[in-house]
């Protein structure tokens, strides 16, 4: 795939999720009456913690859902999304801030409240001068999402010597992005198939306890690596067929009740796992990142 295809089969995804902080510095001068200020920091909360909590979650719960369909991009704050997943991922965003903006309506009813409360158990501490109105406390809520892509500056613009440099700039970049992209599916895949490998028997030889999250995160990674394949690498994909002839229509349920089922389940993931060792090299572990 050349660097000016990519953008025909994903989109840049830049994800704005924010929330009110709730804790504050100390004073020095209050510090100072304690001791050396040089050794001291401190800090205090201004509401319940419990009180933005929900949204906290919320915006916790957009990003991993992103991370879980996303790829990672050389630019912060964004992600490479999959052209064939925008829609799914649009809907269940489009849940998530609504599940937000609930959860910030909730907050600001309380939060007359929240500050009386606060005002009795900060004493001396508090100052009201720490609360925005609630019409101000509105902007400093934000749950967005934007669509972009990019491309190397344009030669209307640049002289053609520069507008070379930037084109070199822009084709290096996409090389890493596909990199990138590419390490991340992989190490996705080994280490699901390493995490139910070692649950089905144990590290160690002794039984673990098998989540039904080890199951299904694998059955979710399979059932959407067609459309994240973007760079078609062959090498992994044949390694997913296999996996996929292993584990379609295996359930937790059975995996727990069934032990002779589990133990034919472990020797085949065993198997998949040497060959996976064996195929793929130099897998770096990545995360992607998100901006706040």
């Amino acid at each position: 795939m050349s660097y000016s295809d990519i953008f025909k089969d994903a989109a840049l995804l830049q994800l704005t999720a924010t929330c009110w902080s709730i804790d504050r510095k100390l004073p020095p001068a209050l510090l100072a009456e304690v001791g050396n200020v040089d050794y001291l920091k401190g800090r205090k909360l201004l509401l319940d913690p419990e009180s933005t909590a929900p949204i906290k979650q919320i915006t916790g719960k957009a990003r991993n859902y992103i991370r879980k369909l996303a790829l990672p991009f050389p630019i912060r704050g964004c992600v490479l999304v999959p052209r064939k997943l925008i829609p799914t991922i649009q809907d269940q965003l489009s849940t998530f801030k609504n599940d937000y903006d609930c959860s910030v309506e909730s907050f600001l009813y309380w939060y007359p409240s929240a500050i009386t409360e606060a005002a009795e158990n900060l004493g001396e501490l508090f100052d009201q001068l720490d609360y925005p109105s609630a019409d101000q406390l509105k902007g400093r809520f934000r749950f967005e999402w934007r669509y972009l892509t990019v491309g190397p500056s344009t030669s209307r613009i640049l002289p053609a010597s520069l507008y070379q440099e930037e084109m070199t700039k822009f084709k290096e970049l996409m090389a890493q992005a596909r990199q990138e992209a590419e390490e991340a599916l992989r190490m996705e895949f080994v280490d699901l198939v390493s995490n139910l490998t070692d649950k089905l028997n144990g590290t160690d030889g002794t039984p673990k306890r098998l989540r039904s999250s080890a199951v299904e995160n694998l059955h979710e990674f399979l059932s959407h690596f067609d459309d994240r394949n973007i760079f078609q690498d062959e090498q992994l994909e044949s390694l997913v067929q296999q996996c996929k002839s292993i584990v379609d229509g295996v359930s937790p349920a059975r995996l727990r009740t069934d032990v002779s089922f589990k133990t034919e389940m472990h020797g085949k993931m065993s198997e998949l796992l040497a060959a996976i060792d064996q195929s793929l090299e130099n897998l770096p572990r990545r995360k992607i990142r998100m901006s706040d």
